[in-house]
């Protein structure tokens, strides 16, 4: 009882910890966005032998706190370099007559049971995951009211899609 009572306090404690700041929506260039999460990224898709292609990337805006979508991105980005084992490719397009971002790798694939648990705290595939990353993708998703998916769509091609309209 004492361990479980103390577990809980601990997850309250981290909670408030990583409890995000309101979000502060402007005018941002969706593109403009993706340009500069990729750049970033560029270097950690080589190291892991990816191939980081965008496509359609052209001027796009959004009402979003630019900082906080970054930090999502990246996390998206981040995990689907790390879902390809080998050489690979992860394309991102943004398709302004939907507002759709698409994020796509040819990495393993999300089986159906990991799917239920993947936006779940502390839950993670990785040997050394904190199960963090796509909690925070979710909720800052949440917080600005963008629709979003992940799921493996066919073999050797897994989704992360994000709505913003």
């Amino acid at each position: 009882v004492d361990r479980n009572h103390n577990l809980n306090l601990f997850m309250r404690n981290f909670a408030d910890l990583v409890k995000l700041s309101p979000v502060n929506k402007l005018k941002v260039d969706a593109a403009a966005l993706v340009r500069s999460v990729a750049a970033f990224m560029q270097v950690k898709a080589e190291e892991h032998r990816v191939k980081l292609e965008l496509r359609d990337i052209e001027t796009f805006y959004v009402m979003a706190d630019a900082q906080q979508m970054e930090q999502a991105l990246i996390n998206v980005v981040k995990n689907a370099i790390e879902a390809i084992e080998g050489e690979g490719i992860v394309t991102v397009d943004l398709d302004k007559s939907t507002g759709v971002l698409r994020i796509s790798d040819t990495g393993r694939g999300i089986s159906e049971e990991m799917s239920e648990q993947l936006f779940s705290p502390f839950f993670s595939t990785k040997k050394d995951g904190q199960g963090i990353g796509l909690t925070l993708v979710r909720e800052v998703l949440l917080n600005h009211g963008f629709e979003f998916s992940l799921a493996t769509v066919e073999p050797g091609r897994t989704e992360f899609i994000i709505r913003f309209s």
